[in-house]
């Protein structure tokens, strides 16, 4: 049985109820009225504005406006998409395959993430690998100012450009030896959790919480844009609770695909589309 809410924050709900003129269902989690009541830092008005924005369904992360990934804190808002922590797999699988990749002549491997964000992903995986070189790519300039807020905050450098998937890749430079992302996967239907409705990831933006073209449309649309560049890169794709057979059938063209399991019940999909 969860334990009615005490303190302050029980204060505030109350006297929210009192001024809707009835219940207000379910109040957030325990560790959400914590955090709330820290970042109020005792302010009763505040908070009270606060939990309204909860309980109308405003993430935690965007009304906090930040959000904490493998160790680091992170700025974001309604720019950009709030990084679920089940992505610490992703970022384990592309640490451990980037440190079997042979170096080049002086250089640091090459990455690529499409969908950068706030920059959580990318940063995580630079603090771990600082010879490494990230490009960051995103349709949103808003979610780039984020990344590059955020990459300055910490320190990290981090390449950052506007560009639908890799139609704006940097002239400059060669095809990136591992690509990786978060694409958009599921439906309304497929979640995570309980803790995160439908209703969490619609108050994203729009591009970046369920797929255009289908369920997996986005990986397929990658893995297209990758073999048409001729690109010999590896890919690894975050699939969620999506199926292994759904991610196969989304890879169907790929000569090499792989469907690892991250943990029970969460798959990342790896391929490669030239030889």
């Amino acid at each position: 049985m969860t334990k009615p809410p005490s303190g302050p924050a029980a204060d505030a709900l109350a006297r929210i109820e009192a001024e809707l003129g009835g219940a207000l269902g379910p109040p957030p989690g325990p560790a959400e009225l914590a955090a709330l009541e820290t970042a109020c830092a005792g302010d009763p008005e505040r908070l009270r504005r606060w939990l309204k924005r909860r309980l109308a369904g405003e993430p935690l992360a965007y009304i906090l406006g930040w959000l904490e990934f493998r160790g680091l804190r992170f700025a974001v808002d309604s720019r950009a998409y709030i990084t679920d922590p089940e992505l610490t797999h992703l970022v384990d699988a592309v640490l451990n395959r980037v440190r079997t990749l042979p170096a080049a002549a002086g250089q640091g491997p090459l990455l690529a993430e499409v969908g950068v964000g706030c920059g959580s992903l990318a940063l995580a995986l630079k603090r771990a690998l600082p010879a490494a070189r990230i490009v960051g790519l995103d349709l949103h300039p808003g979610a780039l100012a984020l990344a590059a807020s955020n990459a300055s905050a910490h320190g990290l450098e981090l390449r950052l450009v506007e560009s639908d998937l890799f139609e704006s890749w940097p002239a400059d430079l060669p095809p990136p030896d591992l690509i990786y992302g978060d694409p958009p996967w599921g439906d309304a239907a497929s979640l995570y959790a309980e803790d995160r409705p439908a209703a969490h990831y619609l108050a994203m933006p729009a591009a970046s919480a369920f797929p255009i073209g289908g369920r997996t449309g986005v990986h397929s649309q990658i893995l297209r844009a990758v073999a048409a560049r001729g690109w010999a890169s590896e890919i690894w794709l975050n699939g969620g609770i999506l199926s292994p057979d759904e991610l196969r059938a989304a890879a169907a063209a790929a000569p090499e695909c792989e469907i690892v399991a991250a943990a029970p019940r969460l798959s990342l999909l790896r391929c490669r589309m030239a030889k």
